[in-house]
């Protein structure tokens, strides 16, 4: 028998999709995978339709190296969103100012905030040894419940959402707003900066090619939302809308719809409800292709894939909150329940549809949030790449399940650390001249934690890539000088 038709799964979670850029640092450079099936919703749309463009490991490579670049590039926020006109509105209200907040460049906290998760020094964020084992084999992976399952949590975005949320409900301003709001107000912002990118290229982010993305050899497809018939479609790479089972055409009286603009789906399928309004496809409106497949496994089955290496950018189980949601406002507990529960447990089961005979699922997963859904700070989008590239060496492994188990643990805890050395050392970066305040003593001491966690990783027989001695023995990315009071080396 020949190789396994390969394909790749790609899911949405804005900029958490630097997870799946990560991965396929690996899957591509170092495991030699071609996919021949790409399906992809989402900001995985984006990543998906990128990697669709090449055929062989000579341009799967260069492709990856481009879509890190196009990522970096991310950061400057204007190239990716626009604001809609009737924002203007707000302007000099607590609305205008949260929105203003929630979507900063800089998500650090400010100087003089302890930026270090409780129990993060101790590893408590690693997942349990069966549920880290599930992850990896490709089972419906299982992160645990509960007060001491997975403390870390990213403080800032979330205190940014509690802004946003108290401001929605009490703001008189927005109140009189939504009375008068016009219809065509269907978002806050827009994909434009963007569609420019994609179209024409600019910004840092390299143009998509259609054509490329046409040539026969992979099979792409872009998971669409239709709104009017409540049901999840695909953009197939030749421009062919198909219906939920990835094949069947959808067709009218006068025939099958189609062409679809590539771009055009690529941006419909990264149109998240409320940020960013519904597109036309085919003269329909579609949104967010992962309001219905946020994995779509199913639809890589359908198309014959027998190793299929589904790429997860959020964790399967969301992090524990110890809020009293009896005593949250409604929007609250909306995000609680829709956008972080009702969110997880979907992904959960579009890992477990039923597998066709002699097929292979391998999922690449995130235990712990590196960046939040909007966050857009490179030195985080970097973090998160990594642990990408070291989830997806653990996914592939021919490992027993233990000690994937000990490995994905390892890996958590150096991640976490790593994270806690980045606050760390923005303390240092952002103080007044001269004015150094930051933890020298926390820092070595995360450092530290980095140097022991994946020294131990590498004894399971996982090596390192190129350049890993540099996450504890340099300094995380920041923007502008070093501080001279920081010692050369750790």
């Amino acid at each position: 028998m020949g190789d396994p038709r390969v394909g790749f799964v790609l899911a949405g979670g804005g900029t958490k999709g630097a997870f799946e850029v990560g991965a396929l640092r690996y899957l591509v450079g170092e495991a030699a995978l071609v996919p021949e099936v790409v399906t992809a919703a989402s900001a995985g749309a984006i990543v998906g339709s990128k990697l669709a463009q090449a055929r062989t490991l000579d341009e799967l490579r260069p492709q990856v190296a481009e879509l890190r670049a196009d990522l970096l590039a991310m950061t400057d926020i204007d190239v990716v969103f626009g604001r809609q006109p009737w924002l203007a509105d707000l302007a000099d209200t607590d609305l205008g100012r949260a929105l203003d907040a929630f979507l900063e460049v800089r998500p650090a906290p400010p100087p003089g905030v302890d930026p270090t998760p409780s129990a993060a020094a101790s590893g408590a964020a690693a997942p349990s040894p069966a549920a880290s084992g599930a992850a990896a084999s490709g089972a419906a992976a299982s992160g645990g419940s509960g007060p001491g399952a997975r403390p870390h949590r990213r403080h800032h975005w979330r205190r940014r959402l509690h802004a946003l949320h108290e401001a929605i409900v009490s703001v008189p301003e927005l109140r009189r707003a939504l009375d008068d709001l016009p219809d065509h107000a269907s978002s806050f912002l827009t994909l434009d900066p963007l569609e420019e990118a994609l179209r024409h290229g600019g910004g840092g982010i390299a143009a998509l090619d259609p054509q490329r993305v046409a040539r026969p050899g992979v099979e792409l497809r872009l998971a669409v939302t239709a709104l009017r018939e409540g049901a999840t479609r695909y953009v197939t790479g030749t421009g062919l809308l198909v219906e939920d089972d990835a094949v069947t055409p959808v067709s009218t009286a006068s025939g099958p719809v189609g062409p679809v603009d590539l771009v055009e789906a690529v941006l419909t399928s990264s149109s998240a409800p409320i940020v960013f309004p519904p597109r036309l496809v085919a003269g329909e409106p579609y949104n967010d292709g992962g309001v219905g497949q946020n994995v779509p496994v199913e639809a890589a089955y359908a198309l014959g894939a027998e190793l299929v290496v589904a790429i997860v950018a959020v964790p399967l189980h969301p992090a524990y909150d110890d809020r009293d949601f009896t005593r949250s406002n409604l929007l609250q507990v909306h995000a609680r329940s829709s956008a972080e529960i009702a969110f997880a447990s979907a992904q959960r089961s579009q890992l477990r549809v039923q597998r066709p005979a002699g097929a292979e699922l391998r999922t690449v997963v995130p235990t712990v949030d590196v960046v939040g859904a909007f966050e857009v700070n490179e030195g985080l989008l970097r973090l998160d790449m990594d642990y990408g590239h070291l989830r997806a060496q653990e996914a592939l492994a021919d490992l027993d399940d233990d000690v994937r188990a000990r490995a994905m643990a390892l890996t958590d805890r150096a991640v976490v650390a790593r994270d806690r050395a980045w606050y760390l050392e923005e303390a240092w970066w952002h103080a007044p001249a001269g004015g150094g305040t930051g933890d020298l003593g926390a820092l070595r001491a995360a450092k530290q934690e980095v140097a022991e966690a994946l020294t131990a990783r590498a004894a399971l027989g996982l090596a390192l890539p190129a350049g890993a001695e540099a996450w504890w023995e340099g300094d995380e990315h920041h923007r502008g000088d070093r501080p001279s009071e920081l010692p050369s080396s750790w």
